[in-house]
């Protein structure tokens, strides 16, 4: 059973099993670097973050030219609809 956890995608056998990809770059480095000296936030993690925004980061930090993941904050509140 496939399973997107920190846990889960240690098992990439199962994931290439079922051709899917996994990110190749080090996960927890990129995360101590994004706490140590954050570099991108983005405001309102919406559809439009989630389609461009975050797989380009994702994209950058496979080829190694990006190094901290982004910060998103979400300002979504049922008071502001």
């Amino acid at each position: 059973m496939l399973s997107l956890t920190k846990q889960g995608i240690t098992k990439k056998t199962d994931f290439l099993a079922a051709e899917i990809s996994l990110p190749e770059f080090d996960r927890s480095k990129m995360q101590a670097a994004t706490k140590e000296s954050p570099v991108w936030v983005h405001f309102g993690a919406g559809n439009i973050f989630r389609g461009f925004i975050a797989p380009l980061a994702g994209t950058l930090l496979e080829k190694g030219l990006l190094q901290s993941g982004i910060i998103a904050a979400e300002t979504f509140d049922f008071d502001i609809i």
